[in-house]
């Protein structure tokens, strides 16, 4: 969440940059009206308890002098200051409670290095590497080359949980496992991130420090009890310190976690209805760093090269791309796109985004460190990043090492999780 004081005391330039995400964001205007009222109700307050105040200082002079019907007119006074003092209160706290309500609801602020933009097309490609694949022969989908070599089962899947899921089997399987195995021993390995395995049951109060909570409500699943499963793991691995003061010299601090995550894909009709890509249920490796705030832009640009270190290993060729302010996520105030080439499509699709969130979460969270000189406690910074997403690298893999024949070639670094075996067939 957006720090209240701030957004009030600078509300014409704030409004302004997050609205050049490409919405209204009606809710601004919502705080404004709801901020005046709770300001007038405060100065109210204020002058109604100093007056109380006043009146109840003379009380005692009174009394030494022994004016006994001063002092009942006066107590008269303060009787009647107390109760519209009360009635005060308590409309301030209702409007207190509505500011922070919409607050919750206010994306954060583009930093002002991203690119302005109304959509995924003005999004801006920093670096590419690799060439994109190409074949001497008609390449299949996916989805094809897995019905072929029995490497899922989508038919079964839908038996079991309706559309968009999907039985991983055989090498199938196999192979998801080992990228999965294969991501988190380059991040705790290679980059040395804590490795942590939290539930996918999740209580709302971390999904609204995180902010996935108003803003996402319909793409999740809620259970019965009001706790939601998982909608990456982003949101357990920040949780991870909600309402916790960290000391300064343990950060920054890196966390890593593959595990599943669920999502119900709310306005996706129609798009990848095949295959694996877009899922209810799917896996990420997702990293999660928390630092100071001078630290928070060094630490993006480093969890993007650890994306990249990742596909560079696999030798598959990506791009980088900086997200415009119209295409952020809501909590983010910078992001990077790591996009792999998909032969199939015949162009590049998101397997990894990075975000630098500032203190919008650990605001939310309530997750600060202690300043060492000034010993005050501060807000931390949150930067989240999808290591890879599981799915993605799994289709990446199987249609840009696809052959001929229609067998696929292990990776190098593959396969030692195969038992050094070299062909899909």
């Amino acid at each position: 969440m957006l720090d209240i004081s701030k957004l009030r005391n600078n509300f014409e330039e704030i409004s302004k940059r997050i609205r050049t995400r490409n919405r209204p964001y009606e809710q601004l205007d919502e705080f404004k009206l709801i901020d005046t009222k709770w300001r007038k109700a405060t100065t109210q307050l204020q002058k109604l308890n100093a007056d109380r105040n006043a009146l109840s200082n003379q009380i005692g002079e009174l009394i030494k002098n022994n004016k006994i019907t001063e002092v009942n007119k006066i107590k008269t006074k303060v009787q009647k200051l107390k109760i519209r003092i009360e009635k005060l209160s308590i409309q301030q706290a209702k409007l207190d409670k509505q500011l922070k309500e919409i607050v919750f609801s206010i994306p954060n602020i583009p930093d002002k290095s991203v690119p302005l933009g109304k959509d995924e097309n003005d999004n801006v490609e920093i670096r590419k590497w690799g060439e994109p694949t190409k074949f001497d022969f008609k390449p299949l989908t996916h989805w094809e080359l897995a019905e072929k070599l029995d490497l899922a089962d989508f038919e079964r899947a839908s038996k079991l949980s309706g559309s968009r899921h999907t039985v991983f089997k055989k090498d199938g399987a196999k192979l998801l496992r080992a990228i999965r195995d294969f991501t988190l021993d380059m991040h705790v390995k290679k980059a040395s991130y804590i490795e942590l395995q939290p539930p996918v049951l999740i209580n709302p109060d971390i999904l609204y420090g995180t902010g996935h909570l108003p803003k996402s409500k319909e793409d999740m699943f809620e259970t019965m009890n009001g706790q939601f499963l998982s909608p990456t793991e982003e949101v357990p691995l920040t949780g991870y310190y909600r309402n916790e003061i960290i000391d300064e010299k343990q950060l920054p601090i890196h966390l890593t976690a593959s595990t599943v995550s669920f999502r119900s894909e709310a306005g996706s009709a129609g798009k990848d209805v095949r295959g694996v890509i877009r899922q209810h249920q799917f896996y990420n490796t997702e990293m999660v760093c928390i630092c100071k705030p001078e630290q928070s832009m060094d630490e993006l640009e480093k969890m993007t090269s650890e994306c990249e270190a990742v596909l560079k290993a696999l030798e598959i060729p990506y791009r980088v791309i900086t997200l415009c302010t119209g295409d952020m996520g809501s909590a983010a105030i910078k992001t990077y796109d790591v996009e792999v080439w998909f032969p199939c499509n015949e162009k590049y699709r998101e397997i990894s985004s990075c975000s630098n969130c500032d203190d919008y979460q650990a605001r939310g969270s309530m997750i600060k460190y202690r300043d060492s000189k000034t010993k005050k406690t501060e807000f931390v910074h949150t930067l989240n990043g999808t290591g890879t997403s599981l799915n993605r690298l799994w289709v990446a893999i199987i249609e840009n090492y696809q052959l001929h024949d229609g067998s696929i070639r292990i990776p190098d670094k593959l396969r030692k999780y195969f038992d050094n075996q070299e062909f899909i067939k």
